[in-house]
């Protein structure tokens, strides 16, 4: 019978994989592999601390190649239409990105998927100085890794303390991670609101 000692087992097994596989996922998005991360770091299959840089290198990565590609399409590819897509995304999610681009780029990587990866293009093409974006990017990513690891901890412990039997488990972190996202969105969905009404009031 397949048990969580069993799973814990196979992942130890492959730890170095999973390293590699938790900074490829961040580069993507992130938030599952890194939750993910959490909850084996907890079964004591992965080392939090090693997790923790395998995410930060992805977060980091991630950082460079989205402005780097904003910068080189600003150069050799302004006005097609993927970068009026992009600006139109930014000034939507985060319309003072051009008066406020620490707050901006800080604040796009806890909003819905996809709002972090335009936010990134958007810096790149309209060249924020280096300086801000890397410590908006840094500062915001440190607080998003402990944050979402510390999420699958989290979920890991309690679903440990209601069931150690693997399905049970497994269905347990399920249903707490689709409660996770729906709050994600549900305040997302707020944060929008408040910038549109922002939007609204600097434009009246």
């Amino acid at each position: 019978m397949f048990t969580l000692n069993h799973l814990k087992h196979f992942v130890e097994l492959h730890a170095n994989i999973a390293y590699i596989l938790i900074t490829l996922g961040v580069i993507i998005e992130g938030e599952i592999v890194v939750g993910i991360a959490g909850i084996f770091s907890n079964l004591g299959a992965l080392n939090i601390f090693i997790a923790f840089i395998a995410t930060i290198i992805g977060g980091g990565a991630k950082s460079v190649i989205g402005y780097s590609i904003g910068y080189y399409l600003q150069r050799k590819h302004s006005g097609r239409p993927v970068i009026k897509m992009v600006e139109r995304n930014v000034h939507y999610l985060l319309p003072r990105f051009a008066t406020r681009p620490f707050w901006s780029i800080f604040v796009s990587r806890f909003l819905i998927f996809g709002a972090h990866w335009f936010s990134l293009l958007f810096s790149g093409y309209k060249k924020v100085k280096v300086r801000t974006f890397a410590e908006a990017e840094l500062s915001s990513l440190l607080i998003w890794t402990v944050a979402v690891l510390a999420v699958g901890y989290f979920f890991s412990m309690t679903a440990l303390a209601i069931s150690r039997d693997v399905r049970k488990f497994i269905g347990i972190i399920f249903l707490f991670f689709v409660a996770f996202f729906i709050l994600e969105k549900i305040i997302s969905f707020i944060i929008e609101l408040i910038n549109i009404d922002d939007k609204d009031n600097a434009s009246d």
